[in-house]
Parts: structure tokens; sequence; C-alpha cells
């Protein structure tokens, strides 16, 4: 069973910034693990697992509850997967399936993060390609449309990156071109926000090439961080 704090942002944190890649394999391996335990699991295994609480006695009330907990393991088991080094996301594919299942049952407010997820799991896969497509194209349009919650800067250039390389893969070029411009529109805006170490991690791929996998050496880009910097060294010598 994996300590209380296994399925917070804190740990999620820690699993990026400080796990090394034994450690990142193993946490993954253990949270793996707990799905099957609890999804699996009889009620009592359950109650002793902490999963369930004593006022969940009627049938509906523990399928509830287990429902909303493995929501919970899926999510963070997918955003391990993303931050594994190297990455592993395309493992994620089957418990973004169950998340996003989940979230419409449940309805609510859209979130378009696990869509995001799942496409990037999915858009290496040829026979996959469309649905992730569909994917990046109606999640972007609902977060440009206000539709849908916004991402955090990190988790929109990352997945933008990947959709625009589909693009090119799928000979949709016009498009691909309109989607790196996006990122280096946002990069010029926000020249100081990311490290340029954090920036080239987002957006490239070791086994595609093009203007992403260049990132720092764009013309725009260069002359944003130059200037931005010049600015912050002005501004402290003032």
């Amino acid at each position: 069973m994996p300590p209380k704090h296994f399925l917070t942002s804190n740990f999620r944190v820690a699993f990026e910034e400080y796990f090394n890649p034994d450690q990142q394999r193993s946490a993954v391996d253990t949270l793996r693990n707990h799905i099957v335990e609890v999804r699996d699991g009889s009620e009592e295994q359950r109650r002793e697992l902490g999963v369930l609480k004593p006022q969940d006695k009627t049938p509906e009330q523990i399928e509830q509850r287990v429902a909303a907990y493995l929501d919970k393991c899926y999510w963070q088991l997918s955003q391990f997967y993303r931050y594994s080094v190297p990455c592993r996301i395309d493992e994620a594919e089957p418990y973004l399936r169950e998340v996003i299942r989940y979230a419409k049952l449940k309805g609510g407010k859209r979130d378009v993060a696990p869509e995001l997820y799942l496409a990037v799991a999915i858009h290496k896969t040829a026979e996959k390609e469309q649905e992730a497509v569909a994917l990046f194209t109606e999640a972007f349009s609902s977060l440009d449309t206000d539709v849908a919650p916004a991402l955090g800067p990190r988790s929109d250039l990352w997945a933008r990156a990947h959709w625009a390389r589909l693009l090119r893969r799928v000979d949709r070029l016009q498009d691909a071109e309109a989607q790196e411009q996006v990122i280096v529109d946002w990069i010029v805006e926000h020249p100081l926000l990311l490290p340029p170490s954090k920036l080239k991690a987002l957006v490239s791929d070791e086994v595609d090439s093009g203007v992403l996998n260049n990132i720092l050496d764009h013309p725009q880009v260069v002359e944003a961080i130059q200037s931005a910097k010049e600015k912050r060294s002005g501004a402290v010598n003032a």
C-alpha cells in the first residue's frame, strides 16, 4: 500500500523534480499494484486500505467511492508516466481513457487536460493518428473559446508541440506551422518565465526534427530572450 501522500500534487512534483529514474519506476509500479488491489479487492480489503469511509454502506455508495478513488489514482499514474525519464506517456492510454470516461459520467465543467494527455499518448500510433488529431483539435478549441479551464503553460506547450509534429506527419503543414508559431509567440511574450532547458525539454522530441527541436535558435526567441535579459540586467544595475 502506498503512503497517504502518494496521490497528492506535492508527491507528483517530487516525482518530477527529485526522483531519479529508478525511484520513478518504483513509484509507478507501486501505484499500478495499488490500483489492481483496489479495483479487484473485496469490500473488507477496501476498508482496510482506507478507500471506503465508515458512511459508505450501500452498494451505490461503495461503487461511487471506489470509482472516485480510482479516478484519482488513474490521473496520478498518468502524470507519473508523463514526467518519467524517459517519458512513458504512451503507457498511460488505458488509464487516461478511464479518467475521460469517468469525467463524462460525472458531468460538470470540462477538463481538457486528460484529453490532451491521451492525444499525446496515442499520436505516434499510426492507426490512432486521426483520433489524436480530433482530440487535439477539440481540446484546444475548447480552451480557445474558454469552454474549458485554462491549462498551465507547461502542459499547453508540451501538448501543442506534439500536436504540431503530428500535423506535419499527416501533411497539414500550414496547420503545423500555425501551432509552432503559437509556441514561439508565447515564448516571446514570456521570455524568462521558463529556463531555456525547460523550454527545450517541453517542446522538443528526440525522434523528430524540425523547428521545435531548435526552438532556442529561432530568431524571434533569441531576440526576445536577449532583450529581456538586457532589460533585467539594466534594472538590477540602475
